[in-house]
């Protein structure tokens, strides 16, 4: 009787990582800091058909020049990963603002994101995101804590690092945009 040969189980190949540099970008606290206010919730319809760019926070003229800075000391990729990511007119007054600037960020729309049917705590989001699309140089710009707590363990050691929290009531600041480059800029 012959034997049966083993099939090997054929894997897909692991994508290989960019040399591209990412940023991983929240907006509310990071480019629209609450400054002591509690963060806005998501527009009314009638408010959102009258003026979508007015039913979202607006962005403080100082971040969106301090992530300007980033963008052009690295050429970094912004990877919205916002909740502004899951709705359409939000992405488009992002895509918007970021025209109106001008360069560098006019030049990054359109704005990949991560995944919009998958929402959970950000660090695992952003990790699904360098799961499918690997990336050597990469920082998070967030109001969110995406380092400590129990939900952030398993994933604790691709993130330390690599992350700039930012104080939601102030905004992006001068010395996230040096950390930013400075980890942008390192292979790691």
């Amino acid at each position: 009787m012959a034997k049966k040969k083993k099939q090997k189980t054929r894997r897909e190949p692991e994508p290989a990582a960019t040399d591209q540099p990412l940023i991983f970008l929240d907006i509310d606290g990071v480019l629209a800091p609450f400054g002591g206010r509690a963060p806005p919730g998501p527009p009314t319809q009638r408010v959102a058909k009258l003026d979508a760019d007015a039913a979202f926070g607006p962005f403080d003229e100082r971040c969106v020049e301090r992530l300007a800075a980033i963008v052009a000391a690295t050429d970094a990729t912004i990877v919205l990963s916002s909740s502004w990511r899951a709705r359409a007119d939000a992405v488009a007054v992002i895509e918007r603002r970021f025209r109106a600037f001008g360069p560098p960020l006019s030049e990054k729309v359109p704005l990949p994101t991560t995944d919009i049917n998958y929402h959970s705590v950000r660090q695992w989001e952003i990790a699904r995101y360098l799961d499918k699309n690997p990336a050597r140089r990469w920082v998070a710009l967030d109001d969110e804590e995406l380092v400590g707590g129990e939900e952030c363990a398993e994933r604790r050691a691709l993130f330390v690092d690599r992350v700039s929290t930012i104080d939601s009531t102030a905004g992006l600041q001068d010395a996230h945009v040096d950390e930013a480059i400075r980890v942008l800029m390192c292979e790691q």
